[in-house]
C-alpha cells in the first residue's frame, strides 16, 4: 500500500477497505488512532469520524455510512497490536462504550513526552513541530463533525491527527530507551487499561458534585436519588445531564427537600415538562423516607493543616526544580493531592497508611523522588537555593547533622 499524504486522505467507502486495513495493522503490529466526536448536546459521546494510520497509509472511516466498526474497536482492544494515540483517554473510552472491553497495548505520546522532559500536557501541534518540524494547520477545532458531506479541509485536518504519530512514537521511544525510562512509560500506559478510568462511577459523581459538600444526612440521600433520576432521564433523551436540570437546581431541591409540584415548578431556570416535575417530586418524597443507614456518607472537607500549608509549597518548589533538571514534566510527576498524601503519611506515621497507597512512594515516582522527599521531610537532607541566570535551582544535600554522624 502506498503512503497516503495527509493532504489527500482516503475515506473508506466499503467494509472491505476497513477489514483489509485492520488486517494490515495487525500484520505490522501497530497503528495510530484518533477519533472526532461530539459530546456537547449528547448523553453518550457521538463518534463522527475515526482515523487510523500505519507508516504507509492513512484511512478515515465515517461511522455515518453504516459500515461495521467492530474490527477497529477490536484492534484497539487486542494485545497483539500497539495503539498509538495522543492524549487518547477520551478516544479509548469509546472502546468501552461500544464493546465493553478495555484498550490494550496503548502508547500515548503525550504521556511519554512528559517522561523525557517536555511539558505535560503538550499539544500535538507542539510535538509535531518539535519532532517533525512540520506546522499543523489546526483550523477545525470547533468544526461540527456531524454535518455531511465532510469537506476536503476537514478530512485533511483529521488525517493530520494521526499521520505523524508513529514517527513521533519512535522518536520518543528512542529517547525513553536512552534514559532507561521505558518501564516508567509502561507503568503510565497500564493505567489506560483500567476499566474504572472509563466508567461513570456513581459515588464519585455524588461526592464531586458541586455543592454536595454542604449537604448532610437526608439531604445527601435526596441528592443521590435525584441525581440517579436525572441520569436516567438524560440517558433516555440522549442529552447531557446538566441540560435536563441544572446542577444548582438539584442542590436546592435536595437542600430543602422540595417535593410538591408548586415548590419545584417555581424554581428559576427549571425547564421540565409537568409530568417530569411530578416525577421529580415523587423521587424526593421517597428519598426523604429512607432510613439513616441508607444515607450516603458525608465527604470530609479537605482542610490543610498548618504543616501542609508550609510543606506543600516547599515540596512543590523542590520537585519543580528537580524535575526540570532531570527531564521530567512536573505536571506528570506530582499533584497537590499526592503531596498532601505523602505529608500525611510522614506526619501521621505508617500505622494509619500503607506505603503502597502513597502515589509518590510507588512505581517510577517512588524510585525517582520517593526516598528523596522522605529524607527532606524527615530532616535528613537539607536544601540550598542558587540562581543560574533567570532560573532558581534547589540543591538537595545531606544535613549537617547527618554529615557529622557519617564522618569517620
Amino acid at each position: 500500500m502506498r503512503r497516503t499524504d495527509p493532504a489527500e486522505p482516503v475515506l473508506a467507502k466499503s467494509q472491505e477497505q476497513i477489514d483489509e486495513f485492520c488486517a494490515y495493522c495487525q500484520r505490522n503490529g501497530r497503528f495510530a488512532f484518533d477519533t472526532e466526536f461530539v459530546t456537547e448536546d449528547r448523553y453518550e459521546t457521538e463518534v463522527c469520524l475515526l482515523q487510523l494510520a500505519t507508516a504507509q497509509d492513512v484511512l478515515l472511516v465515517d461511522p455515518f455510512e453504516g459500515l461495521n466498526l467492530e474490527p477497529i474497536w477490536n484492534l484497539v482492544c487486542e494485545d497483539a497490536t500497539e495503539t498509538v494515540v495522543h492524549a487518547g483517554q477520551e478516544d479509548l473510552a469509546l472502546c468501552m462504550q461500544h464493546t465493553g472491553k478495555v484498550p490494550r497495548r496503548v502508547f500515548d505520546v503525550q504521556l511519554a513526552a512528559g517522561l523525557i522532559g517536555w511539558e505535560y500536557p503538550i499539544s500535538l501541534q507542539k510535538l509535531v513541530q518539535a519532532v517533525r518540524h512540520v506546522r499543523l494547520h489546526k483550523s477545525k477545532t470547533l468544526t461540527d463533525w456531524r454535518k455531511r458531506p465532510l469537506t476536503l479541509s476537514q478530512l485533511r485536518y483529521a488525517a493530520e491527527d494521526v499521520s505523524h504519530l508513529l514517527l513521533i512514537r519512535d522518536h520518543i521511544g528512542d529517547r525513553l530507551g536512552e534514559r532507561e525510562r521505558l518501564e516508567w512509560a509502561a507503568e503510565e500506559f497500564k493505567t489506560l487499561e483500567d476499566p474504572v478510568l472509563y466508567r461513570r462511577v456513581e459515588e464519585d459523581r455524588l461526592m464531586h458534585f458541586k455543592g454536595a459538600g454542604a449537604l448532610k444526612g437526608a439531604q445527601l440521600a435526596i441528592l443521590k436519588e435525584v441525581l440517579d433520576w436525572r441520569e436516567a432521564l438524560a440517558r433516555t433523551r440522549n442529552r447531557p445531564a446538566r441540560t435536563v436540570i441544572k446542577d444548582h437546581i438539584l442542590i436546592e431541591v435536595a437542600k430543602h427537600g422540595l417535593e410538591s409540584f408548586g415548590d419545584i415548578r417555581e424554581l428559576r431556570g427549571l425547564n421540565l415538562a409537568d409530568r417530569d416535575v411530578h416525577a421529580l417530586g415523587k423521587v424526593v418524597q421517597a428519598a426523604a423516607l429512607l432510613p439513616p443507614d441508607r444515607w450516603p456518607q458525608s465527604r470530609e472537607r479537605e482542610f490543610e493543616s498548618p504543616a501542609e500549608e508550609v510543606l506543600i509549597p516547599l515540596l512543590t518548589a523542590v520537585l519543580r526544580s528537580f524535575s526540570r533538571r532531570h527531564g521530567v514534566a512536573y505536571g506528570l510527576l506530582a499533584t497537590k493531592r499526592s503531596l498532601r498524601q505523602l505529608i500525611r503519611f510522614v506526619i501521621e506515621g505508617s500505622a494509619s497508611h500503607l506505603k503502597s497507597d502513597i502515589t509518590l512512594m510507588t512505581g517510577w515516582r517512588g524510585r525517582f523522588v520517593g526516598q528523596l522527599l522522605l529524607e527532606i521531610l524527615s530532616g535528613r537532607s537539607g536544601l540550598r537555593v542558587r540562581t543560574d541566570h533567570d532560573e532558581a535551582i534547589i540543591d538537595i544535600a545531606p544535613s549537617a547533622e547527618r554529615k557529622a554522624k557519617s564522618s569517620p
